[in-house]
């Protein structure tokens, strides 16, 4: 196997590790780009002059290219030297045309590293969706087996790799998505950025793997397919002639060899996504809870509209229905900035034992009083608000519909307006349902409320197909 330095320019990495590393990797994007609408990655030299000039002219540092530090200030001829010295590096190369036009190329090492400094610039998660089936399809399709390494293996392995190498990749980013959304951020953020990681990285990423992408509606008729093509003397030559003629391998053993080695790959590569799976929900839930402790710390003792709503909703336990004496100047309140360093010491407990005057006996009640003490603790457990007993509310209140204005609900007296709090605080972790904030404001004789849309989750919706 070729070492990656056995093959790069001596200077490749230079302008990436030089004091102008900064312009270097602006102006190979920039000509990266600039490929974009052409059939190749080569273009007229004067063109790309003029890419560069126009990227100089909005810079007004100066850039030297001699070892004698004399800096260039005009921008045209920043842009040419530039190229030139891109090209002495290895990134790029020049083409004459027989009109005596110079092309210039990317050469065919610069284009993957390009792409991958893309990728990393734009920070996108992959999108999954349809790679498993594509597997499968690939793996079914009896047209695709008169060229079997070509048209099937060839893809069932990259687009393994692609999977594997995807989930990895969210798997070691889970803590870094949560700490994004919710480090050195108001709290009036956090409700609204937890809503969106779930929708742009768990939905996204993880939903369909569990439901229409579900591995394990695949891997059976995968594995079967794959041992077809070992066990079937027809396919498996086919397989190595293929081999040997796009990888340019003369010898048909280690070309059968590494047939075998790349479908015993994807097979153990679907087993263990599982492991993958979980070992991802298993972070995710870790670093989901923590920032959820985080954000209710802050809700707990904020003196913003959410601490205030929590400390509303606590307050409120303490009256009866029927109760309407709230003080009015319940809430000029406002938590302790300064904290003591005393305050963190654990207070010694002197621990003293006394004789036991007596043992109590415990007290027989009759039918009646075990029935009225069960009836008071099954009001006290039918008081309680939990966020599943929410979701039932919501999905009593959208029946067939998908989804319904907050306004929409009856608000008849306190209790109601305590529900459409507590369903607007257990949307950020409901799998039933989510909300959507509206710009409209509600007003009515009881209550005034910012109005917001309640929207049925999509695997509630195949959960009712």
């Amino acid at each position: 196997m070729k070492s990656l330095f056995s093959i790069l320019p001596n200077d490749f990495f230079k302008p990436l590790n030089s004091k102008y590393k900064d312009q270097y990797a602006d102006c190979i994007l920039a000509i990266f780009n600039s490929y974009k609408t052409e059939i190749s990655y080569g273009v007229e030299r004067e063109s790309v002059v003029s890419t560069l000039t126009d990227y100089f002219n909005t810079r007004t540092d100066d850039i030297s290219f001699d070892d004698d530090n004399s800096f260039e200030k005009d921008s045209r001829s920043k842009a040419q030297k530039t190229i030139n010295y891109l090209k002495d590096c290895g990134w790029l190369d020049f083409e004459e045309e027989k009109n005596y036009q110079q092309n210039v190329v990317l050469t065919e090492y610069a284009v993957p590293f390009i792409r991958t400094m893309n990728d990393v610039i734009k920070n996108e998660e992959t999108e999954y969706q349809g790679l498993i089936s594509q597997i499968h399809a690939l793996l079914q399709n009896e047209d695709l087996y008169s060229k079997p390494y070509q048209f099937i293996l060839k893809n069932v392995v990259n687009s393994t790799e692609q999977l594997v190498s995807s989930l990895k990749k969210l798997n070691i980013s889970i803590k870094k998505h949560i700490d994004r959304q919710t480090k050195n951020r108001e709290l009036s953020e956090i409700f609204s950025l937890f809503s969106s990681y779930n929708e742009e990285i768990v939905s996204k990423s993880l939903y369909r793997l569990k439901t229409s992408e579900n591995v394990g509606k695949f891997r059976q008729s995968i594995k079967i397919n794959l041992d077809k093509m070992l066990s079937e003397p027809k396919i498996l030559k086919d397989l190595v002639d293929g081999y040997m003629e796009i990888e340019q391998e003369s010898d048909s053993e280690l070309a059968n060899d590494k047939i075998v080695e790349m479908i015993v790959d994807v097979k153990s590569a679907f087993e263990n996504l599982d492991k993958i799976i979980e070992d991802i929900d298993r972070k995710n839930n870790l670093y989901m809870k923590n920032a959820a402790s985080r954000a209710k710390f802050e809700l707990a003792s904020g003196t913003n509209q959410e601490g205030k709503i929590n400390a509303i909703l606590r307050y409120l336990t303490e009256f009866s229905e029927e109760d309407e004496n709230i003080p009015e100047n319940l809430f000029s309140v406002y938590v302790q900035k300064f904290v003591s360093e005393e305050s963190i010491k654990k207070i010694p407990e002197k621990k003293t034992y006394e004789e036991v005057a007596r043992i109590n006996v415990a007290e027989n009640l009759s039918a009646e009083e075990r029935a009225i003490k069960k009836q008071l603790l099954l009001d006290r457990q039918m008081a309680r608000i939990y966020r599943k007993k929410i979701e039932a509310f919501v999905l009593e209140c959208l029946g067939e519909k998908n989804n319904m204005l907050a306004s929409d609900i009856p608000i008849n007296n306190r209790k109601d307006f305590e529900n459409l709090i507590y369903i607007r605080l257990f949307a950020i972790e409901s799998n039933v349902y989510n909300v959507k904030k509206t710009e409209h404001r509600i007003k009515t004789d009881k209550c005034e409320f910012t109005d917001f849309e309640i929207i049925r989750r999509k695997q509630e919706k195949l959960k009712n197909v």
